[in-house]
């Protein structure tokens, strides 16, 4: 976590920043999420691909966001679990786990979107990584980074 006191009101602005992105991700606030990203943003999806800010927005996130407002898709589940902050000045690194479950939609993998399907349902856990940078005094997502959590080993015998 941050080191001094004066840092704790920027990890409270910095979570404020991220809870307000998880609602309007949720809500698909098409405008709150492109504004909360920085010019610069990259994202890496679980399969590799890499996406810049405008390529994210109308692949991946405006479909679903289309879907919600036309009440054919909706987050049951859309949660942040086991999130650590590192400051360093006005950036910062953010990991944690988000669990997901979704129905009305699917992932299309092979066109980095989503796609409306009625019947389908959507659940997972994503390892995730991400930079913010602080700009104006307003943090933005610069980077973000998924992962797809490998299964538990058993244990040794």
């Amino acid at each position: 976590m941050f080191a001094q006191a004066t840092d704790s009101s920027s990890e409270a602005e910095l979570r404020a920043a991220m809870a307000e992105r998880m609602k309007a991700n949720v809500e698909g606030d098409t405008e709150k999420i492109a504004s909360s990203l920085a010019d610069e943003y990259l994202q890496t999806d679980i399969y590799g691909y890499v996406q810049d800010k405008t390529a994210w927005l109308n692949e991946y996130f405006k479909p679903p966001a289309e879907l919600i407002k036309a009440g054919k898709f909706r987050w049951e589940t859309f949660d942040e679990k086991d999130v650590r902050i590192r400051a360093h000045g006005d950036s910062a690194v953010v990991i944690g786990t988000l669990d997901a479950k979704g129905t009305g939609a699917r992932p299309d993998r092979a066109r980095h979107t989503w796609v409306a399907d009625p019947s389908a349902s959507f659940s997972g856990t994503l390892r995730f990584t991400r930079v913010y940078i602080k700009r104006n005094g307003k943090w933005l997502l610069a980077a973000l980074h998924n992962a797809v959590p490998l299964p538990p080993t058993a244990a040794a015998k």
